[in-house]
């Protein structure tokens, strides 16, 4: 989706008896934590959009296990499978399940879980929603024996291990209305007990308020939780006022204003930590029709990428939150990637290069110091969101930066829904200034600079590299998908479609008491290791 979803969150250390010891090291049980989250859910189903639970919902894999997750390091690592036989031709994946892995109720996890949440997710959802378009490509699931099912697709397909992010239990829900159960619980209909293969339960929702969380006793994995509940409240206004009261334990948030860091960093006893997320900034050069005649000249465009002083811009943006943030110099993998090359690296500020391509390319420099090309001055319209004090920073300091180059930009501030709805689709701007939410496996760039992708705003259309990104989703071999991907990347850099800025940090803080919180780059993924979590007493 072209809007990244800037998700706050917020935990809450309630008062539990004998907390506030220290010195300790060794986990201790008990206690209850409260995560606050921004999103209304109109119930908890996931098979009925208007709940609105997808997979961006917080709490959905401390309920319910994947085939995979992903570890902040950006790497798969295996759930409810301990392996997996992967056949070429024709392609097919032979999911071998964890002898372990059980239900709450003690029923094993089995390969007609599978089955049923494949057959689950073509029935109850949308044919246009992400999970759908990519099983698609499947042919057959079906189980082999309890702990073995396979999947047989109709083609290669480089992204197989987020398919099964989730999976639901039959033996709970054969036979069901999916659409109409789990309204303020997340129980086995036949039962009433709750269900799930997490190390927590879902046992009750307050209506606009919070759901809440118990830890499963019969949790499969490693251990189980160390706290004896999780509270998801919904939470409105900044999460970090909370904190600040002594009310709150841990808040995250994504691209946090400057003055309330500070602010939280003078509080006795909270320490404030920084990831960069998958929230990734950008200049969009609109290349296509709508966009000044000279952006269609790659060499202008490079003269705009060394016109641009990228690492002031971070640094006056996020400096004094993180010192370490540094540009981003692909337009494909995040920085926490491990296939992440910088191709971009030689875009730095060169204003005398920056002019110097100008010229190369046929402008000639007006009275009033703009550059003119092919007749037409070099007057740029530069867009984005009304409301962000950080993005009208980073537009007001590439604005003086490029007047020094020659080139004049005129901004308009638009509301999000004029912004996203009618101004980058209709490629109705020069320049602007907005976010994706990049996928680790750098999959999200296929729709981004694809000739006519869905999410090309830019208008970009260049043959090869439309051939090499089609090309990755038949790649199964992560290390060999991502050099194609990197090929592209080096394309990109110098054709210069976009001006990659920088990913937005995920600021987190929190009270020494709460212990084990390991920040994730993925802003819908902040409680990823809640069952280590604990709290020193």
């Amino acid at each position: 989706m072209a809007r990244a979803v800037a998700a706050a969150i917020v935990v809450s250390l309630l008062a539990v008896s004998g907390a506030g010891g220290a010195g300790t090291q060794t986990p201790k049980r008990g206690g209850t934590v409260v995560i606050s989250w921004g999103t209304r859910w109109g119930c908890l189903n996931y098979f009925n959009v208007a709940c609105g639970v997808g997979p961006v919902t917080g709490w959905l894999n401390d309920v319910f296990a994947g085939a995979f997750e992903q570890t902040p390091g950006l790497r798969y690592r295996s759930g409810l499978v301990s392996h997996v036989d992967v056949r070429k031709e024709p392609f097919t994946l032979t999911y071998h399940l964890r002898p372990e892995a059980r239900w709450s109720d003690g029923v094993p996890v089995t390969a007609s879980d599978f089955v049923f949440t494949y057959r689950a997710f073509r029935k109850y959802l949308p044919p246009d929603f992400p999970e759908n378009l990519d099983l698609r490509k499947v042919r057959r699931v079906r189980a082999l024996d309890a702990k073995t099912v396979r999947v047989e697709f109709t083609s290669r397909f480089g992204g197989w291990r987020d398919l099964f992010f989730v999976v639901f239990p039959r033996h709970a829900l054969a036979g069901e209305d999916l659409r109409g159960i789990w309204k303020d619980r997340i129980e086995n209909p036949k039962t009433g007990e709750p269900i799930g293969s997490g190390p927590f339960l879902l046992t009750s929702r307050e209506v606009d308020r919070q759901v809440t969380l118990v830890r499963n006793p019969r949790y499969w994995g490693p251990h189980q939780a160390y706290l004896d509940r999780v509270v998801w409240r919904r939470v409105d206004g900044d999460p970090f006022e909370g904190l600040e009261r002594g009310e709150i334990d841990l808040a995250s948030l994504l691209g946090p204003s400057v003055n309330t860091i500070l602010e939280l960093r003078r509080q006795p006893g909270i320490r404030v930590v920084s990831v960069a997320a998958t929230a990734w900034e950008h200049f969009a050069i609109r290349v296509g029709a709508g966009g000044h005649p000279a952006l269609k000249n790659k060499i202008v465009r490079r003269a705009l990428a060394y016109g641009v002083d990228r690492e002031t811009i971070v640094r006056e943006l996020y400096g004094q939150i993180d010192p370490k943030l540094r540009p981003s110099d692909s337009a494909i993998f995040v920085t926490s990637s491990p296939f992440y090359r910088p191709h971009w690296s030689s875009y730095r500020y060169r204003p005398v290069q920056a002019r110097r391509l100008l010229e190369q390319a046929g402008c000639s420099k007006g009275d009033d110091g703009v550059y003119v090309c092919a007749d037409e001055r070099l007057s740029l319209r530069f867009v984005t969101t009304a409301g962000n004090t950080n993005r009208e920073l980073a537009v007001r300091l590439a604005q003086a930066q490029l007047r020094k180059v020659g080139v004049e930009v005129k901004t308009t501030f638009a509301t999000t829904a004029a912004f996203f709805d009618q101004i980058l689709p209709d490629g109705d701007f020069d320049l602007a200034l907005f976010r994706f939410l990049m996928l680790p496996s750098g999959s999200s760039s296929i729709d981004i600079y694809r000739c006519g992708g869905p999410r090309n705003y830019t208008g970009y259309c260049q043959r090869l590299v439309t051939s090499e990104l089609v090309q990755t989703e038949l790649i199964v071999d992560e290390e060999q998908r991502a050099r194609v991907l990197n090929a592209a990347d080096r394309k990109l850099a110098r054709d210069v479609p976009v001006i990659p800025l920088f990913q937005v940090p995920a600021v987190t803080a929190y009270k020494a008491a709460l212990r084990n919180v390991v920040p994730h780059p993925r802003p819908e993924a902040q409680s990823w290791n809640a069952e280590d979590w604990w709290l020193e007493r």
